[in-house]
C-alpha cells in the first residue's frame, strides 16, 4: 500500500452506557463530529451514548454479503471478549465523505449486535462494550481495511461467571412448565429484590453497567439492570429488547418483553426493593416519563415489536383515559361583605360584592394588598393563585366627627385564590400547594392559574423554591462555578446561594444540570444539608431500600424523624424516583412546619 495514496479515519465510538442518574451528551443534537484538515485527512468522532438512530440493521443485498460477513466477524470478536480484529472487505467500498465511511462502520456494528434472540448477542453485546472505535484505510475514497478497538464493562471471567450465576437462578426459579407470564414475573421480582442501585458508578464505566454488576456483585445502575433482565428472559424463552431513551431529561434503560403477542415495558430500575410494581409490564401511556429514542419509534421496529395499548391485564374500555386533571368551570357568585370574613375562590373566578342594605353608604374605597391576586371595585375577578384581603372602607356623609371627616365603616375579607388543578381539600398537596403559594415561595404556570401537581420538579426549581423559603438571601458570590447554569437564569442566585451553603456540590464534570429532574434522594438530602446536617437521633433504618453506604442514607433518617418522609406502604423509600411538583411542595411544607417551626 505504500505506493498508493492512503486516506485513514479514526472514528470513535464511545462509551455505550446509559445512566439513569446522569444525562449523556444532553442538550445533544447529533452523535458525529467530524473534521477535514489542511491535508486532506479526515478525523471524526462517532458517539452512540446520546440518543440511538439505529435499533436494527438494514437489510443486505447479495452485493453487501461482504458487510454480513464482517459484522459476523465483529460479533465473534466482541464475544470473545476481543481488544481488536482487523476485517479486510471483499472490495473496496467508495466513501468520498466522513458520513460515508461513518456509514459502512454503522452496517457493520449493526450486523454484529444485531438482535438474533440469543441471550449472549444482540442488546447484550451493544451494552456490554463500554467503547468502539476503528480506523478504516484504502486508497483514495474506497475503503476496504477496518481495524476496531474494542473495551468492555466486565472482563471475559466475569462474563462467563455472570452467565453461571443467571443459569443458576434460572435453574432456583424452576421456571419449566411455567407460563410466560410466570417466568416474566418470577425473573422480574429476583432483580428487584436482589439487585441494588449503585450510586457510586453513575458517571464512571465498569461492572455496574454489565450484567456481572447486577447478578454477581448485586449492585448496579440502569444498564446493568436492564442486560440481566435482557439475558435472562431470552434464556427463559421471552422475546426482549433493551430500550435506551429520556427519562424526564435522565437518559435510562429499560426492557421491552413479549407476552401474548404484544410488547410490554418493564423497569426494574426504578421498581428496586417495592414490593408493589408501578414499571411492570406497562403499556407505552403507562411509562409517561420514559421517551425512547427514535429508533424505537420507527414504523419498522413498531412493526416488529408491537406494542401493547393496555397494561398487562387491564380491562379494556370504551373511553380513553384523561391525559390532565379535569379542570373546573368558572363562576360567578355573589358575596356579602361582614366585618371580617373569608372567601376561597378558583382562578377565574368572578364575585360581585354586597354591601349590606342598614349600612349608610355615600361613597367607598376598595383596598386590596395583592392586586395581582384579586383587585375589585365592588365586581372582581380570580386573577392567578395567592392571598389578599380585601378591604372596603364606605364613607356616611351625613354624619362628620370634629375635625371634618365623614364617618366610616370598614368591611374586610381574607381571599384564596387556587390553581385551577388543586382544588380538592382531600388532596395531600392541597394545603402544601396553597400554604407555600401564598407565602411566595412557588410559582405556578399560566400567568399562576395551573400548578401541575404531577409534573417533575427540576433540579433548579427545588433549589429556588427552597432559596425562597430560607427569606431569598442574597449570595456573597458574584460568579457561579457551574458551566451551565448563567447570569441571568430565574435559579443563578439560588444556587449561588445554595452552593455558599453546602446544599449542592453538582457533577464531577463541573455541571449542575438544571434542567434534570431531582430525584427523590436528592431532595432530602437538600433539605438535610440546608437544616445544617444535624445527626439523626435514630439509627433505625425504616427503609428496606436505603442502606447505610448509601449517601443520603443520615439525610433519609433525619428526615424520618422530623416527619418530612413518610415513604411507601411496601416500606419502601424509592430514592431513585423522580420527585413530582405535589411531592416538592409536601416536603418544604414539613421541612417549614417542623424544622421552622412555622
Amino acid at each position: 500500500m505504500s505506493n498508493r495514496i492512503i486516506k485513514l479515519i479514526s472514528i470513535l465510538m464511545i462509551a455505550s452506557v446509559i445512566m439513569s442518574a446522569a444525562p449523556l451528551n444532553y442538550g445533544r443534537k447529533s452523535n458525529i463530529n467530524a473534521v477535514v484538515r489542511a491535508d486532506g485527512s479526515v478525523s471524526g468522532r462517532f458517539d452512540p451514548s446520546g440518543p440511538r438512530t439505529n435499533a436494527e440493521p438494514e437489510s443486505y443485498t447479495e452485493a453487501d454479503s461482504d458487510i454480513e460477513k464482517a459484522g459476523l466477524k465483529l460479533r465473534k470478536a466482541i464475544k470473545n471478549f476481543d481488544s481488536k480484529v482487523t476485517i479486510v472487505l471483499d472490495k473496496p467500498r467508495y466513501a468520498p465523505t466522513v458520513d460515508d465511511v461513518v456509514a459502512i462502520f454503522e452496517q457493520i456494528k449493526d450486523k454484529a449486535v444485531a438482535h438474533t434472540g440469543k441471550p449472549d448477542e444482540g442488546d447484550y453485546l451493544l451494552w456490554t462494550l463500554s467503547s468502539i472505535g476503528f480506523t478504516a484505510a484504502g486508497a483514495q475514497d474506497n475503503y476496504d481495511h477496518f481495524f476496531f478497538v474494542m473495551e468492555y464493562h466486565m472482563t471475559k471471567s466475569q462474563g462467563s461467571e455472570a452467565k453461571k450465576k443467571a443459569d443458576s437462578i434460572l435453574t432456583s426459579l424452576k421456571l419449566d412448565g411455567k407460563k410466560d407470564y410466570d417466568k416474566i414475573k418470577a425473573i422480574y421480582g429476583y432483580i428487584t429484590k436482589n439487585v441494588t442501585y449503585d450510586y457510586t458508578a453513575i458517571d464512571t464505566a465498569g461492572t455496574a453497567h454489565s450484567m456481572y454488576g447486577a447478578l454477581c456483585k448485586k449492585e448496579a445502575v440502569c444498564q446493568g439492570i436492564a442486560l440481566a433482565i435482557y439475558y435472562m428472559m431470552l434464556k427463559a424463552g421471552i422475546d426482549c429488547r433493551l430500550i435506551s431513551g429520556d427519562l424526564a431529561g435522565q437518559r435510562h434503560g429499560w426492557n421491552l418483553v413479549k407476552l401474548d403477542g404484544k410488547y410490554y415495558y418493564v423497569d426494574a430500575t426504578n421498581d428496586l426493593g417495592a414490593k408493589n410494581y408501578s414499571y411492570f409490564l406497562k403499556c407505552g401511556d403507562s411509562m409517561f416519563r420514559h421517551d425512547p429514542d427514535k429508533a424505537f419509534k420507527t414504523d419498522s421496529f413498531k412493526k416488529k415489536y408491537p406494542l401493547a395499548t393496555q397494561n398487562y391485564g387491564a380491562k379494556p374500555s370504551s373511553t380513553p383515559t384523561p391525559t390532565e386533571i379535569p379542570l373546573p368551570t368558572s363562576k360567578s357568585i355573589t358575596y356579602i361583605m361582614q366585618e371580617k370574613g373569608t372567601l376561597t375562590l378558583v382562578s377565574g373566578d368572578s364575585v360581585y360584592f354586597a354591601i349590606p342594605s342598614n349600612v349608610p353608604v355615600n361613597s367607598r374605597k376598595w383596598i386590596s394588598t395583592n392586586p395581582k391576586v384579586f383587585a375589585a371595585e365592588g365586581v372582581g375577578n380570580a386573577k392567578m393563585a395567592g392571598h389578599t384581603k380585601l378591604t372596603v372602607i364606605l364613607y356616611d356623609w351625613s354624619t362628620v366627627d370634629a375635625n371634618g371627616n365623614y364617618a366610616e365603616t370598614r368591611f374586610s375579607v381574607d381571599i384564596t385564590v387556587l390553581y385551577r388543578d388543586v382544588t380538592k381539600s382531600s388532596d395531600f398537596w392541597y394545603t402544601p400547594t396553597n400554604y407555600l403559594t401564598a407565602a411566595g415561595v412557588v410559582k405556578g404556570y399560566d400567568d399562576q392559574t395551573l400548578f401541575k401537581p404531577a409534573n417533575d420538579c427540576t433540579r433548579a426549581q427545588m433549589l429556588t423554591f427552597m432559596w425562597r423559603l430560607a427569606g431569598s438571601p442574597n449570595p456573597k458570590s458574584k460568579t457561579c462555578r457551574f458551566t451551565d447554569v448563567k447570569e441571568g437564569e430565574y435559579y443563578y442566585k439560588p444556587v449561588l446561594w445554595a452552593v455558599e451553603n453546602g446544599i449542592t456540590t453538582g457533577y464531577d464534570d463541573g455541571t449542575f444540570r438544571p434542567k434534570t429532574v431531582c430525584t427523590r434522594a436528592q431532595t432530602v438530602t437538600f433539605l438535610w444539608r440546608m437544616a445544617g446536617k444535624p445527626s439523626p437521633k435514630s439509627s433505625t433504618n425504616n427503609f428496606n431500600d436505603v442502606k447505610t453506604t448509601d449517601y443520603f442514607y443520615k439525610a433519609t433518617l433525619w428526615a424520618s424523624e422530623k416527619k418530612i418522609l413518610a415513604g411507601y406502604d411496601d416500606g419502601t423509600f424509592r430514592p431513585q424516583g423522580l420527585c413530582l411538583r405535589r411531592q416538592m411542595v409536601t416536603f418544604l411544607y414539613k421541612y417549614d412546619k417542623y424544622v421552622n417551626n412555622k
